[in-house]
């Protein structure tokens, strides 16, 4: 679909042709095979053709072997994605906005432990002089949403919405941080649970950002997959694939951010490499950029194979030696909300690290 096709349909429907040709330029897909393929089996131009992550030498990387196998061990379908009419009705109709980690205004003691409003989980930093260029993990989508207790919730007009992904970057205390990022969202309308698959590349200097619906199919209960990798230190390739269908359905995208500066010009950021990810977050409403989505009653989630590769650059040269780090010293975030009459500060999704691999988020306090 060309520009001008797709700024006349996002004006017929509602959208803001400035973010459809914005994330146009930001995102594209890959070409995909016929019928079925099977990642083990291809060779290293196949999987960077159909946008692929590279496969792990079992003997130099077994643990980034294993995990790459859980998503890519076997014969799957891969989807294609355009910007087609359909993804347009899907961003259309998108109610929530994901956004960068809130400014913490409450002290927690631990060294460890951190708050924040909008997010809850886990993330880590790269060792000295090396740099995040991939970042995995999985999860189950929440699957029974509820309205959280009577004191606890919003307005009526406003979405229950909670997010699972994992991303690099977005700390803010990186001033010139950029954050790409693939998950799923979960909203509950009417007692009804829904999923949804996006995936976003958020940059500081841009403030009129969406999330891409990517149109893989998810359900409410499905595991996913997820992983980012940086080709180079302005190329992400995204991948998501749906391993509850009796054979996964994959889909990958490629990524590269456009940020227009006041003065006009047009930059692309470079990926930092600095942090790496695992979220539950509470999205903001989308033209509210103050207010947040109401919070449900997720229940609890769990990320698993949380491992990211550090190497000497963020880009796809050092992804061959680069070494894989688990949630050995990583920080978790608790997240809180302040409520009124009575005034006061509650935490609403609390993270445990179960081990290495994983990280446990659960709706509540302690």
């Amino acid at each position: 679909m060309s520009g001008g096709t797709v700024a006349a349909a996002a004006g017929r429907i509602g959208l803001d042709p400035d973010v459809v040709d914005r994330l146009m330029k930001q995102f594209e897909g890959f070409p995909v095979p016929t019928g079925l393929f099977d990642p083990s089996t291809a060779r290293p131009y196949q999987l960077r053709k159909y946008g692929l992550p590279p496969k792990p030498d079992p003997y130099r990387q077994p643990l980034l072997r294993q995990v790459w196998d859980r998503g890519f061990g076997r014969p799957m379908k891969l989807q294609p994605f355009a910007f087609s009419k359909d993804v347009l009705d899907l961003l259309d109709n998108v109610q929530y906005r994901p956004i960068p980690r809130s400014l913490d205004v409450i002290p927690v003691g631990e060294t460890r432990i951190e708050t924040s409003t909008n997010w809850s989980g886990a993330y880590i930093t790269a060792n000295q002089d090396r740099q995040f260029l991939q970042i995995w993990g999985t999860w189950t989508i929440p699957d029974n949403l509820q309205l959280p207790p009577p004191s606890r919730q919003g307005p009526a007009n406003i979405p229950y919405v909670c997010s699972n992904w994992i991303g690099l970057d977005g700390q803010r205390l990186y001033l010139d941080s950029s954050l790409p990022q693939i998950g799923t969202a979960s909203t509950l309308a009417n007692g009804i649970t829904t999923a949804q698959a996006w995936t976003q590349w958020w940059a500081r200097k841009n403030t009129n950002t969406a999330p891409l619906p990517i149109g893989l199919a998810v359900n409410p209960g499905d595991d996913v997959l997820c992983v980012l990798t940086a080709w180079d230190p302005k190329t992400v390739v995204f991948v998501m694939v749906n391993l509850s269908h009796p054979v996964p359905v994959g889909m990958a995208i490629q990524g590269s951010p456009p940020v227009q500066l006041p003065g006009g010009k047009t930059v692309h950021p470079d990926i930092a490499g600095a942090t790496a990810e695992w979220i539950l977050e509470r999205p903001k409403v989308v033209g509210q950029p103050t207010t947040p989505c109401n919070f449900p009653d997720y229940g609890h989630t769990k990320f698993d194979l949380c491992v990211a590769v550090e190497g000497d650059a963020v880009d796809i040269f050092s992804w061959s030696t680069g070494l894989s780090q688990v949630l050995r010293g990583t920080r978790l975030l608790r997240m809180f909300q302040m409520f009124f009459d009575p005034a006061r500060t509650e935490f609403i999704s609390m993270p445990t690290k179960l081990d290495e691999l994983s990280v446990r988020v659960k709706y509540g306090g302690f």
